[in-house]
């Protein structure tokens, strides 16, 4: 028997962390493949999650920041190596995620799933059907935590109706309604006393573009009025993050959900990614309404345009 960690992207949001959790329990729920699995996290737990598990009475995930030689993992909510640890080499045994397929090869045949839905957990939710098992409360709760914080309640463009049965499904399980609990969810985020540096680093991802390396991040909030007032900052704490992370260029979209649109802000080298949006970078960002969607609105068009 080995252990096998399971564990999401770096800067982690509520799918990553949530997938891994729930992913892991299931495997070891029907004693998959005779390994033991256990739920690890690529950098501090946003804030939902950890009230969450903390509510629900799950252990939060171990940090970790590297896998040793003979590690054997399972990926969620990423396949990339640029999102990921060093040591991937030879170690990974499966990916469960709903993202493009990048720099991703193995040396042999593994468990790879990988949809179009909105969310991870989705999937997870889906695999309890496929192994012929049924989410506990706790379960359910979580997963459809997850599944409402990355479509946005449904309200982004990669919802699928895959996506909104889920979500009903599970809401029924524990009484609630999907969209007023993912509400909930997102609001127990400290919105407020999010720092510049916070905005930008909490929920960003690295892409590899035509050679050059572009941060692409996300802040998400019910108001963008405070993160406005912060445009100096912001930027700052952008062209120190970038720097940090050895990045040509970053990108941040400061996502309104009330609003349902995007203000985006460009720092470095990034006439790639200005190409791909069809905008230009000015100083307090471009708004670009009905863009939510980190993956199908801002990164797809870019790497497109890298093509």
């Amino acid at each position: 028997m080995s252990t096998v960690y399971v564990f999401g992207h770096k800067n982690p949001d509520n799918d990553a962390i949530m997938s891994a959790v729930v992913l892991s329990q299931l495997l070891n729920q029907v004693n998959y493949d005779g390994n033991e699995y256990k739920a690890c996290a690529l950098g501090a737990l946003p804030a939902e999650s950890a009230k969450l598990l903390t509510e629900v009475g799950v252990a939060e995930p171990e940090q970790i920041e590297s896998v040793e030689a003979g590690q054997l993992v399972v990926l969620t909510d990423h396949n990339e190596s640029a999102q990921s640890v060093e040591g991937l080499k030879g170690a990974v045994v499966a990916v469960v995620d709903h993202h493009r397929i990048g720099d991703f090869e193995t040396a042999a045949p593994l468990h790879y799933i990988c949809l179009p839905w909105g969310s991870s957990c989705t999937i997870v939710a889906k695999l309890f059907e496929v192994l012929g098992q049924q989410p506990t409360d706790v379960q359910a709760k979580l997963l459809l935590s997850a599944m409402m914080t990355d479509t946005l309640m449904l309200k982004s463009p990669t919802t699928t109706d895959v996506d909104r049965a889920m979500a009903a499904k599970l809401g029924q399980q524990v009484g609630v309604d999907p969209v007023k609990f993912g509400m909930e969810v997102f609001l127990s985020r400290p919105s407020g006393s999010f720092t510049a540096a916070e905005m930008v680093g909490n929920d960003i991802k690295m892409f590899e573009p035509a050679g050059s390396k572009l941060l692409i991040g996300q802040y998400e909030t019910v108001d963008k009025t405070r993160a406005l007032g912060m445009i100096d900052e912001i930027r700052e704490a952008m062209r120190a993050y970038a720097a940090d992370k050895d990045a040509d260029g970053i990108v941040l979209c400061v996502t309104d959900i009330m609003e349902e649109g995007s203000q985006v802000l460009f720092e470095g080298d990034t006439e790639l990614a200005q190409k791909g949006l069809g905008i230009a970078d000015e100083h307090d960002g471009v708004w670009m309404p009905g863009v939510l969607s980190r993956k199908k609105q801002v990164a797809a068009p870019i790497l497109a345009a890298a093509e």
